[in-house]
């Protein structure tokens, strides 16, 4: 970053979490060194990656001007590596910050295209990307509609379906592979929850932004790739069961009010027992015993990592 850059007042931080990414994460970074139009810098946030790894990664990231490695001392998950991306990017002067998972890939001008978005209404303060599949480019997700009431449902069921013009859209949240927030907006709402670890981290920080008088649009014209999506009927494995199970019901508990409780509750607990109830019969019993025990845990109020 330079003076110049940040003139303005507009500096775009792209954050992106690796563990153990190698050529994945580097071809997420490479995509972002070559967007235009908008004062850029790249902070790779290492979680405590293998010694082999985080060598190869200094050494990348050194011979690429604008990419700074940030190496934490312990996996933080998803959640702690784009808290401490963020506070790095926030003590450079950041304007926007951009959470990418290290699968992700920017086409060009996405994040220019993101920029604009954040500006065109008043209050704007999350953005996402049309995003979707990295080899066949079926539209994963073009925002999400969910709340508080609906956060059980299954998102291919209240999942925005079209994008319509090319203008920015109104949506109740977006899917966290790319997301763009502004910097009024983080201090605002908050740091993402470290205690989710990973999954619906980016749900919890749109409900909070809402609640702190942020909306959220889509913009059309930012495109983003990203390798494919996992539901709770098939390809979970045991840890990602667990943490799916039992996230909704940790942000209902903190957010959620008794009418929201009635509405969420059952619905989460048919699809986790439902879930558990497939994945048995298939023969992967570890997967169905790790969402029935995420799903209790979610009751009561258990966070932090699974107890084995």
């Amino acid at each position: 970053m330079s003076t110049a850059e940040a003139r303005d007042g507009t500096l775009v931080a792209a954050i992106v979490v690796n563990w153990n990414g190698g050529e994945v994460t580097r071809r997420c970074v490479a995509s972002l060194l070559r967007e235009q139009g908008v004062p850029l810098a790249v902070l790779v946030v290492d979680n405590a990656s293998r010694h082999e790894e985080l060598e190869g990664l200094r050494s990348w990231c050194g011979a690429h001007p604008g990419v700074e490695l940030v190496e934490l001392p312990t996996n933080r998950h998803f959640a702690g590596g784009v808290n401490a991306g963020a506070a790095r990017a926030l003590e450079r002067g950041a304007s926007h910050l951009v959470f990418l998972n290290n699968d992700t890939e920017l086409e060009p001008a996405c994040l220019r295209a993101m920029v604009e978005a954040a500006a065109s209404r008043p209050a704007i303060g999350v953005v996402g990307p049309v995003l979707l599949d990295l080899t066949s480019r079926v539209p994963l997700s073009l925002g999400e509609r969910y709340g508080l009431r609906t956060l059980a449902v299954p998102r291919a069921l209240v999942r925005v379906r079209r994008t319509g013009s090319d203008k920015p859209y109104r949506v109740g949240g977006v899917m966290g592979s790319v997301i763009l927030v502004t910097a009024a907006c983080f201090r605002a709402t908050g740091p993402y929850r470290e205690d989710l670890l990973v999954y619906h981290e980016e749900v919890d920080f749109c409900l909070r932004a809402r609640r702190a008088g942020f909306g959220a649009v889509v913009a059309p014209r930012a495109v983003a790739l990203h390798d494919g999506l996992r539901g709770m009927r098939t390809g979970l494995t045991a840890y990602a069961g667990y943490l799916k199970a039992r996230n909704p019901l940790l942000i209902g508990r903190a957010l959620a009010g008794p009418l929201d409780w009635i509405c969420l509750l059952p619905t989460h607990v048919a699809l986790v027992v439902a879930s558990a109830g497939l994945y048995g019969l298939r023969g992967q019993g570890a997967v169905a015993r790790s969402l029935l025990r995420g799903l209790g845990d979610g009751l009561r109020g258990r966070t932090g990592e699974p107890q084995r």
